[in-house]
């Protein structure tokens, strides 16, 4: 097996950012694909009062955090506009004034348009009491920051002081946090490139469609691993007990903190990228091998539907979440791999045979025989990185 060799995040981020970041085609000053760190936590009784209250808290110690980087709000109802301040005060008014059957929904975000890429950005989706106590509907919390927090100190703990915070405040089920490809609100067109690049970076979490993972939480299931795994008391329960998992993963570089009725787990002190040369990321794998019980059997898709592109099906999106996994029985270094999701530049030589795409000229196909050089041009017309992304063997 491949030996684990980390890049630190300042170094992940130079070395790949041409790929990591994307322009809209048809504006070159607007990002619509961008690395960030991100949080995803799933929680109960989201119609509830006392939630709501826990949400305010949320909401306003985000803001505090982070104030002077949110330009743009969404109130659930109109389209992204400029911040307000009686904007703001409306939106913190709803959360604890919306009735029980209405659905609590709101972004703050340094963006204001739907169809920009946010660095900062913290989005709520509450459930309704009826189909809370008829289906056991979850609720939703996200927040995504720079990359940058990741390249230090300071920045880790202010992203681990709003992940605690958060999970201090809400009845948490599960939920997760690391690199990931952010999209805008309006994300699914962008939706093939994400699955490119998710293939190739097993560290960057797969987001886009938060809201259908809630389902695999409502039934006490996890959709995968990553730097931050959250575990609600009922999943902690599917594995024995919170000291079963404390015992299994007692190691000097695994946080594991109670916080409210969850217990958080980190893998590493930053996150990873999972770069191909990096090789297996052996902090995401003792997690993994711990918890995997929790994910669902047969899961569903990560991405709706969308004809004629790559994306995550049902089948792509269950080698995803394994992708951790370890493999059963002895490894035969002859028999070839899965490819992790392969790139070359134009004018590269072709490393292998068969369909490439490259979503920066509008999802491209080429086919190209290994030692050819790969198609170009070297940018698009506004300005992205071409990079060419294995698809298939040639038949």
């Amino acid at each position: 097996m491949t030996s684990f060799s980390p890049l630190a995040p300042t170094e992940a981020i130079e070395r790949y950012s041409h790929e990591l970041t994307f322009r809209d085609p048809s504006d070159s000053n607007r990002i619509v694909i961008r690395p960030a760190l991100i949080g995803t936590l799933f929680f109960e009784r989201g119609s509830q009062p006392m939630v709501r209250r826990g949400l305010l808290d949320c909401t306003d110690r985000f803001l505090t955090m982070f104030s002077q980087n949110l330009f743009g709000e969404f109130d659930g109802k109109s389209r992204y506009s400029k911040r307000t301040k009686n904007g703001v005060e409306s939106i913190r008014r709803s959360i604890v004034s919306t009735q029980p059957n209405g659905r609590v929904h709101f972004a703050l975000s340094d963006v204001t348009e739907f169809d920009s890429a946010p660095e900062f950005l913290i989005e709520m989706l509450t459930g309704q009491e009826l189909l809370e106590n008829r289906y056991g509907v979850l609720s939703h919390l996200k927040f995504v920051l720079p990359w940058s927090f990741a390249e230090n100190t300071e920045g880790i703990d202010k992203f681990h002081e709003l992940m605690t915070f958060c999970c201090k405040a809400l009845p948490i089920r599960g939920g997760y946090g690391g690199l990931s490809s952010v999209l805008p609100y309006d994300f699914d067109r962008h939706l093939p490139m994400e699955y490119q690049l998710s293939r190739r970076f097993q560290g960057l979490e797969v987001d886009a469609w938060a809201l259908a993972e809630a389902y695999d939480y409502q039934d006490n299931h996890i959709k995968s691993t990553n730097w931050y795994t959250v575990l609600g008391d009922p999943l902690l329960e599917k594995l024995g007990s919170e000291a079963d998992v404390r015992a299994a993963l007692c190691r000097e570089d695994i946080l594991m903190e109670r916080h409210g009725q969850c217990l958080v787990i980190r893998a590493g002190d930053y996150p990873l990228l999972g770069a191909p040369e990096e090789g297996p990321l052996e902090p995401y794998i003792f997690v993994n091998r711990v918890i995997r019980p929790l994910r669902k059997p047969l899961r569903g898709s990560m991405h709706s539907y969308m004809e004629g592109v790559e994306r995550f099906g049902e089948e792509e999106s269950r080698r995803w979440v394994a992708r951790f996994d370890e493999p059963e029985g002895p490894i035969d270094d002859s028999t070839p791999q899965p490819s992790r999701g392969a790139s070359a530049l134009p004018f590269q030589t072709c490393p292998r045979s068969g369909r490439w795409v490259a979503n920066h000229l509008g999802n491209r196909i080429a086919q190209v025989k290994a030692g050819d050089p790969m198609p170009g041009p070297e940018r698009s017309d506004v300005g992205n990185q071409v990079v060419w992304y294995f698809v298939r063997d040639i038949e």
